[in-house]
């Protein structure tokens, strides 16, 4: 009997475990563990990103998702049964119409990002070198990413930025025109930080970074980026910095109106014409609101901030409903043409062995014929290709299309009509 593939993805995501807990779930040897995925497995393949750990299998035996829990469980020294309480499964088309939406950006942490499809990407090249992807897992990952990607540029579902960090890069760049070879500091060591000091380091652009000790700056420079400098030392560079973005957790006003006045009247005898741009995404904000009055500030809120990230937000959930449906769609072409895998290996045996038969006997007919040149010859071998393909074609044709339509009944028909099960592939 045709023996149906069968494909299982399990996974732990930040929808079952809080994201600073999933590292406890990821495989640190991949390779270690595709090998002994591949013990039970036909294909393999693995996804690990900062907000998930996920596997997929495609099976042609008896095996389910038992394996990959036990060996998972087993690679990180955890419980089975404990790590099974957190995992969740899916199969078959479950498993495609997750994956497809994943790498549309429908199953992210937020909604539309594109990092996760650079994921996918680099993770299914991993895998190829790995051979632990064949023809089946190829066929749906290329979709998956095609997919993802027209998803993306039909709907706009990742258009406008939600990262508060870039946001605020871009304000500041609009209101000074350009961030190239600006003077800029960042108070800050927090999340809201990091942001910020992505989005710099992004632009390739030079930044000093401070907080309340010059440890945590320094420890913050060590793992984001920036030059640490101390808080005080960065209190009286103000008056001849372009830029100074706030990301704390300060319970009292940072820069006070009384403050930024005298550096204004300081910064005029300088000659800094060009405003000094604060952006300031702490919430509760860290710059007294009065300072926005004066000559030679220029101050972006929080909630200026907030108000772009939710507008952007709302745009992409618009676009939701019809990301949705265009994945559906994919599924639905991608469960007929996995269904023609079932027949595949059949008709891929039944054109060898009849080719093998026309051989057989194209060779006994040319031994009987005397004198045929080399021409006569190709044209007699021709029509014995044409011929078998002539039978072949319209029940091959319909065996595909009975598969597609889940017409199993034709398919047993046709397993015991050409001996399928005796003579195998």
């Amino acid at each position: 009997m045709i023996s149906a593939m069968k494909l299982f993805n399990v996974r732990v995501t930040y929808k079952q475990v809080p994201v600073h807990a999933l590292e406890k779930f990821m495989v640190k040897d991949t390779d270690h563990m595709y090998s002994m995925l591949r013990e039970y497995y036909d294909e393999c393949f693995i996804l690990q990103t900062c907000n998930r750990v996920e596997f997929y299998t495609v099976s042609t035996n008896d095996n389910d998702e038992s394996h990959i829990i036990s060996k998972w469980a087993e690679s990180i020294a955890m419980d089975t049964l404990e790590l099974g309480k957190s995992v969740i499964v899916s199969k078959d088309e479950d498993a495609v119409m997750h994956l497809f939406r994943l790498s549309c950006g429908l199953d992210s942490l937020i909604v539309g990002e594109d990092q996760i499809l650079a994921q996918i990407k680099r993770a299914y090249e991993y895998a190829k070198k790995s051979n632990a992807i064949g023809v089946y897992l190829s066929l749906i990952l290329d979709k998956a990413i095609r997919v993802g990607s027209k998803v993306r540029m039909s709907t706009d579902i990742g258009k406008g930025s939600i990262s508060y960090g870039s946001i605020a890069v871009r304000l500041a760049e609009e209101y000074s025109g350009s961030l190239e070879g600006k003077s800029i500091i960042l108070i800050g060591s927090g999340e809201g930080a990091s942001m910020i000091a992505k989005a710099l380091i992004k632009r390739g652009l030079d930044f000093m970074v401070t907080s309340r000790t010059i440890e945590r700056a320094k420890a913050f420079a060590d793992t984001i980026g920036g030059k640490p400098i101390g808080f005080e030392d960065a209190m009286l560079m103000l008056d001849s910095v372009d830029m100074l973005f706030i990301a704390t957790i300060a319970p009292y006003y940072l820069l006070t109106y009384e403050r930024l006045k005298q550096l204004v009247d300081i910064r005029v005898k300088k000659g800094k014409s060009s405003p000094l741009i604060i952006v300031d995404i702490s919430n509760p904000s860290t710059v007294e609101p009065r300072v926005a009055g004066l000559p030679g500030i220029r101050l972006v809120t929080f909630d200026e901030i907030a108000g772009i990230v939710e507008k952007n937000k709302s745009i992409r959930m618009s676009k939701v409903n019809e990301a949705e449906s265009m994945v559906k769609q994919e599924v639905d072409l991608m469960r007929q043409r996995l269904k023609r895998f079932e027949v595949e290996p059949m008709i891929d045996s039944l054109f060898r062995r009849i080719d093998a038969i026309r051989k057989r006997e194209l060779d006994k007919a040319l031994n009987m014929l005397d004198s045929l040149s080399e021409e006569q010859k190709r044209v007699i071998e021709q029509m014995s290709y044409a011929i078998v393909e002539s039978i072949l074609s319209i029940p091959m044709d319909e065996l595909r299309k009975a598969s597609e339509h889940g017409d199993n009944e034709l398919i047993k028909v046709a397993t015991r009509l050409f001996r399928y099960e005796d003579r195998g592939v």
